[in-house]
């Protein structure tokens, strides 16, 4: 299915479905030039993350309004025109979470050796959007724990029950593929056909224990490194390749919030979980949002808080 995104980009989605790379690939009729490239180089495949932190990125009306508000809604000129209401965030992968992950993938790469003097290798991949500290969105990030944000939407909108989560959508673009996570309050049967989200089960993501797991498909847009798996010393290494452009996998979670809804978050927590990062191309601030410089950003937010005492 293809539609047209508020950004005015073209979108092949698939609903109630998280869709592998591999299963992608499978699918009938999808024009996509980079899906199909068979001359990526080796590189650490389906590997794991549990990540507990989740981020929202805006610019610097968006960090105002924010403050104003105490907490998080959907822009208004969102409000009109989309059929659902949501309030975004993105995994926010730490240095912590990459490296037990490379942990976990050295595990089952030799599942009866002990891995010793190994080199990190994970941290030569990582190295999409996914995982940057830079965004296309704004210069202001603000990162909560997930279980966090889960109790406070549960406790506001959900009358102290525990949200419901489901698998919402694939989506895919010319070299980016998305998963959407779908937050709701049981009272809203509005997405009963989507499926739930599974706990420990097969899948792409999941929630468990207080983290998303995410088994990463693509973890780099361009590749100029392969990996090298040596079973007979139960090690690996990367060795030099010619640079190569491919997707890359993300997962962001979907809060389900009414028309002038807001997500209240008490200010002192607000100050102490955002922070000012660099801009990426493309930009997709939505207008009158402009991009800054991390300096200009920094010194917004150091007046901003210095205004709030």
């Amino acid at each position: 299915m293809k539609r047209r995104n508020n950004r005015d980009v073209t979108e092949t989605y698939f609903e109630g479905q998280h869709l592998s790379l591999s299963d992608l690939k499978e699918k009938p009729n999808i024009e996509n030039g980079y899906l199909y490239k068979n001359n990526i180089p080796a590189y650490p495949e389906s590997v794991e993350f549990h990540v507990q932190k989740v981020s929202h990125v805006t610019g610097e009306q968006g960090l105002r309004g924010i403050f104003l508000d105490s907490g998080f809604r959907q822009p208004l000129e969102l409000v009109a025109s989309d059929q659902h209401h949501f309030l975004w965030w993105d995994l926010s992968v730490t240095s912590d979470d990459i490296s037990s992950a490379e942990e976990h993938f050295l595990t089952s790469l030799f599942p009866r050796r002990k891995i010793h003097n190994q080199s990190p290798i994970l941290e030569h991949f990582t190295s999409s959007k996914a995982f940057k500290k830079e965004s296309s969105y704004g210069n202001f990030r603000f990162t909560f724990s997930f279980k966090e944000l889960l109790f406070h939407y549960g406790r506001q909108f959900c009358g102290g029950q525990s949200p419901v989560l489901r698998v919402y959508e694939t989506v895919l673009y010319r070299r980016e593929i998305l998963y959407k996570v779908l937050v709701h309050p049981p009272d809203i049967n509005l997405y009963d056909h989507y499926p739930r989200l599974p706990g420990q089960e097969d899948g792409v993501c999941g929630y468990y224990g207080g983290a998303m797991w995410w088994r990463c498909q693509a973890p780099s847009e361009t590749y100029k490194l392969k990996l090298e798996v040596n079973k007979l010393n139960c090690s690996v290494h990367v060795s030099p390749h010619r640079e190569e452009y491919y997707m890359w996998d993300h997962v962001c979670a979907a809060f389900h919030m009414e028309p002038g809804q807001v997500l209240h978050v008490d200010r002192n927590k607000l100050l102490k979980s955002v922070n000012a990062c660099e801009m990426s191309q493309p930009y997709l601030l939505r207008a009158p949002e402009s991009p800054l410089s991390l300096n200009e950003a920094e010194h917004v937010l150091a007046n901003l808080k210095a205004s709030m005492g």
